[in-house]
């Protein structure tokens, strides 16, 4: 099964979030909706037991899907 992993967002200021997803992707996908912010960071452990860290410019997806 699975291991779900908790991802913290943050873009130093007033945004502090933890969202837990199977995926990176889907983490950040479910987390654009919510917030207008167009550089983010992020730090989560991953499958192996690193912590990761990483700054993520918003919104990513496919352009002409997001331009609607």
């Amino acid at each position: 099964m699975a291991k779900e992993r908790v991802f913290k967002f943050t873009d130093g200021k007033e945004i502090n979030e933890e969202i837990t997803s199977n995926s990176w992707k889907k983490a950040v996908k479910s987390f654009q909706n919510k917030v207008k912010s167009k550089l983010i960071y992020i730090e989560w452990i991953s499958k192996k037991g690193v912590e990761m860290t990483k700054w993520q410019t918003l919104p990513i997806g496919r352009e002409k899907k997001l331009g609607k």
